[in-house]
């Protein structure tokens, strides 16, 4: 880490260009210049007030970073997140209501399989669907919902019964969407989960019976590959599917894809 107080901290930042610091831009370089910036480390010493008011708030943290001051903290690698979503842009637009369905189904089932993976559990589910912005000649329409689960969960069943309920409420037939997700909110550890007072012996036998179920599903995913055990299967040439019309041949991963000599 470099710090202020160090023999190379000047002479460093007077060598790296105001176009080589992280979010500086050429037209930004250029309005810092008219204000005798030039380098790394004529920021380093400007005002980061003056700064915050000619520019953004952006520019003033910049600032004071090469000042040595941290400005965001840094995030713990094995920290839980609050919230997982799986989110993806369709292959082309589709209004058919079984392709959505098939991605949102795909995209509730990764993001419980996420959700298992920091041993979280999710107590709703939200689900949106966007129509393209970019089209004013199509009608639009970007709706979103929230299902709360009866429980805390990371039953993948579970989990996908409340995203096709979101899904039931939001879709309108007329509309051609090019983007949906699944987003899990409001996590609880599931070490410090708190269920019902009501439970019974049934149902932790139930919950137990649950978690052997998931945990089998994940290990069989895990040594066959992603998707090879699922709840239902998706149609591979669906709208929601990735064209992936420039990628590489996958010579190393993919039997069909060997290259043939001739």
């Amino acid at each position: 880490m470099l710090r202020p107080d160090g023999a190379i901290y000047e002479p460093l930042l007077r060598q790296v260009e105001l176009g080589d610091v992280w979010g500086v831009g050429r037209r930004l370089a250029e309005r810092l210049a008219l204000m005798g910036v030039h380098s790394a480390w004529d920021l380093a010493q400007a005002d980061p007030k003056r700064v915050r008011r000619r520019f953004s708030v952006t520019l003033e943290r910049t600032c004071l970073e090469l000042k040595g001051t941290p400005c965001l903290e840094m995030q713990d690698p094995g920290e839980s997140r609050q919230r997982i979503m799986t989110s993806r842009s369709f292959g082309r637009m589709t209004d058919s209501r079984e392709e959505i369905h098939q991605a949102i189904r795909q995209f509730a089932q990764r993001s419980a399989e996420k959700l298992r993976g920091q041993g979280s559990l999710a107590r709703a589910v939200y689900v949106f669907l966007k129509t393209n912005r970019h089209r004013p000649d199509l009608p639009q329409y970007s709706p979103g919902a929230v299902v709360e689960l009866p429980c805390p969960t990371d039953d993948s069943r579970d989990i996908l019964q409340a995203s096709s309920q979101a899904f039931a409420a939001i879709y309108r037939p007329r509309y051609r969407f090019m983007k949906a997700g699944v987003m899990l909110v409001d996590l609880v550890d599931a070490n410090r989960a708190q269920f019902s007072l009501l439970d019974t012996p049934e149902s932790q036998a139930r919950r137990e019976r649950r978690e052997r179920l998931m945990a089998t599903l994940d290990t069989l995913n895990q040594r066959m590959g992603r998707g090879t055990v699922t709840f239902g299967r998706a149609s591979p040439r669906a709208a929601w599917q990735l064209r992936c019309a420039n990628r590489t041949p996958r010579w190393t991963t993919r039997w069909d894809e060997l290259p043939r000599l001739r």
